[in-house]
């Protein structure tokens, strides 16, 4: 009970500081005196006996406060920022860190850089006697502040492919975070240091770099350039958030960026093929996914997803049971037998009473062209050929019904075979190809593949803003913005 009353006191005198400042006597012996009073009270501040630790952390003021209690106990509660002044000479190192989050596209008041950064001149407006409870309590502040830094640098501030704030980490992360703050704090620089936990993802590292660049650069640049900037901002910071979620991080892989409307092939950090790719119109998007390219096939049969076929096929059959024959389809009933679409009274057919399959055969007029490309996934999606190649000239590209159509998906192909040793089945690809006789390539090792949206990317080194096609970074920059 006298813990909880001190715990109270103690605080309430801190948050009551700047409200009433009545400067006190304040030589070297009471300075002294004080910072020696606010480091032995760090322990009694995160004791959480009394109150329990939710309430604890949260009178402190502390958003990480398991990783705060690991980070102190693995130093005994011994301060590390404070001293009589205010901040030592590594707390000034840390707070240029957080005052420079924007080059990680993360916002330095997130991290109470001006509160913290004000400690100096809070000292000087405030009682002689509460002096030590606000070099303890700005002491806790920073490292919470550091901790969540760390945490954000790496994971990002929300939850992934959502727009709610990522909650406190749980007690094996808090663990790791305060084992990563000290390694950080040892290292010969703090920037650097920090810098290195980023994703080292190319994408995310070429992305953050041409970021930090154009923010040094504006710093020197006109006010135009300065006003461009902070306008990108947003953009880039919704981007960033997302390459931390789910960056590609294999050694070779395939990464379809939809709203660029391109797919690459990366090996070693290098990227080694581009194919222009066709996506999903809005109101059909391509979603993001990760899989694995497991298998191809030849001259496939189409099989129409039930969607399209009562969406799209049922109104024009509706109109001209013809319509199948017209395009190369066939009706199929629930058990595989074909029918006579003639011979169905489709007025009386409804998307909810839809009791056939339609199918397209093999050809050049097939909607999934020479080659398909399988990798598993809830979604269905899958890569494939398209007869329709007007469209790769196109400077707009979202057509498909979410799938991803790919340019020259033949040498697609070549290269999955290549890889693995196997040009000799060239042949046998091509000649199923110009014969239209399906065929099944099975990888031997299958490569992994990311569909991915990222409105902001860079070429060359400079950024380059893409079309949000699907409206997706306004919510996120939002909630970024909490």
């Amino acid at each position: 009970m006298r813990s909880a009353i001190f715990l109270i006191f103690f605080i309430g005198c801190a948050f009551s500081l700047l409200a009433h400042p009545a400067p006190g006597e304040y030589d070297e012996e009471t300075a002294r005196a004080e910072l020696s009073a606010a480091k032995a009270s760090l322990r009694a501040l995160l004791n959480t006996e009394a109150r329990g630790a939710t309430a604890t952390y949260a009178a402190l003021g502390l958003r990480n406060g398991t990783a705060v209690q690991a980070f102190y106990a693995r130093h005994e509660y011994a301060a590390h920022w404070i001293q009589e002044a205010g901040w030592n000479e590594p707390a000034q190192r840390a707070l240029a860190v957080l005052g420079r989050a924007a080059e990680m596209g993360l916002n330095r008041n997130h991290y109470a850089w001006g509160s913290l950064r004000a400690l100096p001149d809070s000292l000087q407006l405030t009682r002689a006697r509460s002096r030590s409870q606000l070099l303890a309590l700005a002491e806790l502040r920073l490292t919470d502040a550091l901790l969540q830094y760390l945490q954000h640098v790496q994971l990002g501030r929300l939850t992934p492919h959502t727009t709610a704030l990522s909650p406190p980490p749980d007690s094996a992360r808090s663990t790791r975070l305060a084992e990563q703050l000290d390694a950080v704090l040892q290292a010969p620089s703090l920037p650097a240091a920090v810098q290195q936990l980023q994703p080292a993802t190319r994408g995310y590292q070429l992305l953050q770099a041409a970021w930090a660049r154009a923010l040094q650069t504006s710093a020197a640049d006109s006010v135009r350039l300065m006003q461009d900037t902070v306008a990108g901002f947003g953009r880039v910071a919704v981007n960033l958030e997302r390459l931390r979620w789910e960056a590609p991080v294999d050694s070779e892989y395939a990464v379809v960026n939809i709203p660029a409307y391109r797919l690459q092939l990366v090996r070693n950090g290098q990227v080694v093929r581009t194919h222009r790719v066709v996506v999903g119109k809005p109101e059909w998007p391509t979603p993001v996914l990760s899989g694995r390219i497991v298998v191809f096939v030849t001259a496939p049969e189409w099989r129409v997803p039930y969607s399209i076929a009562v969406q799209e096929f049922l109104p024009e059959l509706q109109q001209d049971p013809g319509f199948l024959y017209d395009h190369h389809y066939r009706l199929y009933d629930w058990r595989g037998r074909l029918q006579n679409p003639w011979r169905v009274n489709w007025q009386k057919v409804t998307p909810g009473k839809f009791p056939y399959t339609i199918r397209q055969r093999a050809g050049a007029f097939n909607a999934l062209g020479n080659v398909v490309f399988y990798f598993p996934n809830q979604q269905t999606v899958f890569l494939h050929d398209t007869p329709a190649r007007s469209a790769f000239t196109r400077p707009d590209r979202a057509l498909s019904h979410g799938c991803v159509r790919v340019e020259k998906p033949l040498e697609l192909a070549e290269y999955l075979l290549r890889r693995e040793g196997r040009a000799k089945e060239l042949t046998a690809l091509y000649q199923s190809v110009r014969s239209h006789d399906k065929q099944r390539f099975d990888l031997q090792r299958s490569l992994p593949i990311y569909l991915r949206y990222y409105t902001c990317e860079t070429d060359k080194g400079k950024l380059v803003f893409l079309p949000d096609i699907y409206h997706q970074d306004a919510a996120i920059q939002l909630a970024l913005q909490k």
